[in-house]
């Protein structure tokens, strides 16, 4: 195995992550009975062994006060009450650490170098103390520790391409299976500036679970009460089965209801499948999206970063599949979220990317000087080209510019002969066969000059002796008369 083995480790509320990277620079995740979520639950039997994961969600059904499914929101308590025995805290993590380790070395992936583990942007010395002696009671070795926040928004700016410009900053919404985590970062010369945090503690997935939950029991408490009383209470080992199938079925449908507009739920103890659809969905689970959309807006008012400075809104966490908070982040705060392919891996992938030692370039070897080349021969000056002499031929004179006359105009001297009338038929034809873009100008002909007569003159002209206007008489009517 060629290269130094690295090892990332996301421990969650709900669910663990790990991604290792075997020194050919591609990180992998980690496979849990096939799955790259590992439950965070715990289960302590009566003689002191912890069993981690699927395991303990099993044994659960035996005895439910032997089960804890979220030890790190216990980390401020120290000690947890599992039966009639107090656990440390520490040694529960230990033994999710533990289960990560184990499972690292099966793959072939000794986790004998560097490790890097998450946390909250909020968390303390004191809950940072627990996680590192968590992590050296596993056997982890040297740990580093780092803020699930900036992991998940390195995983974005190298993986997914988004570009963010020095001085603009990012909104990081971890909305996982039992808190949510609402952190805004700056981009930095150095890296990522954390800003501002918040989340809220008693909102998460299992939230949304319990109320799907809820309202299906109005359901099966209309059909069978006695039904719905056993399993919201159960009380033999039998009954605690059926819960965990009914919550089960439920998460299920959750998950398809993301991508379908309904989905089938199978109640123990009733023969009909249950229908759930996306606007049931939607309504129940709506004034919990809405409370933590709430907790971004006040996030961004402490951090005093506006949300047109936002170049982008990461959805992190299993419970951000749901394709309400999207559209409520997205009407809120007008920038589309970017949702990666599994919310759940962002921030193991980039607390990878992050604690990867940097790559030293190899010193430079000293340039090789060159030897001093001859000197070129510098050629000599070119001769100044001589110019033509001017052409003794005579120069034509240049073209008399008419100056136009005015239309309507005749030239002196000459008689203009009229123009032959075309046809109204024949210039619409003309004008049909002739392919145009602009419409034809209408013609016009010059204005004619009005012809002057001379005006008669009555009476005589001068010069001219005037006539009589009386007829004619021959002389044979004067012999008559």
């Amino acid at each position: 195995m060629q290269g130094q083995v690295r090892f990332a480790v996301d421990l969650g509320t709900s669910n663990t992550v790990a991604v290792v990277d075997r020194g050919d620079g591609t990180p992998r995740p980690l496979l849990f009975d096939g799955n790259p979520l590992l439950p965070s639950a715990v289960f302590a039997d009566a003689s002191g062994t912890v069993f981690v994961g699927r395991d303990a969600e099993r044994h659960m059904a035996t005895d439910a006060a032997r089960y804890e499914p979220n030890p790190k929101g216990h980390v401020d308590e120290g000690l947890i009450l599992l039966g009639d025995r107090e656990v440390p805290v520490v040694e529960l993590l230990a033994a999710i650490l533990r289960r990560v380790a184990g499972e690292a070395a099966q793959a072939g992936a000794l986790a004998g170098g560097t490790t890097v583990l998450t946390c909250p942007a909020d968390w303390g010395p004191r809950r940072r103390a627990v996680l590192s002696e968590a992590a050296a009671v596993a056997g982890l070795g040297r740990v580093t520790l780092l803020d699930e926040p900036v992991a998940a928004a390195t995983y974005c700016m190298r993986v997914l391409g988004s570009q963010i410009a020095p001085g603009r900053s990012v909104a990081v919404f971890d909305f996982g299976g039992g808190t949510l985590d609402v952190t805004v970062a700056q981009a930095a010369p150095d890296g990522l500036r954390v800003l501002a945090t918040g989340g809220l503690d008693d909102l998460g997935g299992t939230d949304v679970d319990a109320a799907l939950v809820g309202h299906l029991g109005q359901q099966i408490a209309a059909h069978d009460g006695d039904l719905w009383r056993r399993l919201q209470h159960p009380r033999t080992p039998a009954d605690f089965r059926d819960r965990m199938a009914l919550w089960s079925e439920v998460r299920a449908a959750k998950e398809m209801l993301s991508r379908a507009a309904s989905a089938p739920v199978h109640v123990p103890g009733v023969d009909v499948a249950t229908h759930l659809t996306r606007e049931e969905l939607d309504r129940v689970a709506g004034p919990l999206v809405d409370r933590a959309v709430d907790e971004t807006r006040r996030v961004l008012q402490r951090s005093g970063v506006p949300a047109a400075h936002l170049d982008a809104i990461l959805l992190v966490g299993g419970s951000s599949r749901l394709p309400l908070v999207a559209s409520r982040l997205h009407a809120r705060f007008g920038l589309a979220p970017v949702v990666p392919e599994q919310p759940e891996l962002p921030v193991a992938f980039g607390a990878l990317l992050l604690g990867r030692p940097r790559r030293r370039r190899p010193p430079s070897r000293p340039r090789r000087r060159r030897p001093p080349s001859r000197p070129r021969r510098r050629r000599p000056p070119s001769r100044p080209r001589r110019r033509r002499p001017p052409s003794r031929c005579r120069r034509r004179r240049p073209p008399i510019r008419r100056r136009r006359r005015r239309p309507g105009t005749r030239r002196p001297g000459r008689t203009r002969r009229p123009r032959p009338r075309r046809s109204r038929r024949r210039r619409r034809r003309r004008h049909i066969s002739l392919p145009r873009i602009s419409p034809p100008r209408r013609r016009t002909r010059p204005r004619r000059r009005p012809r002057t007569r001379r005006p008669r003159t009555r009476g005589r002209r001068p010069g001219i002796r005037r006539r009589s206007r009386r007829p004619y008489r021959s002389s044979a009517r004067s012999d008559r008369r």
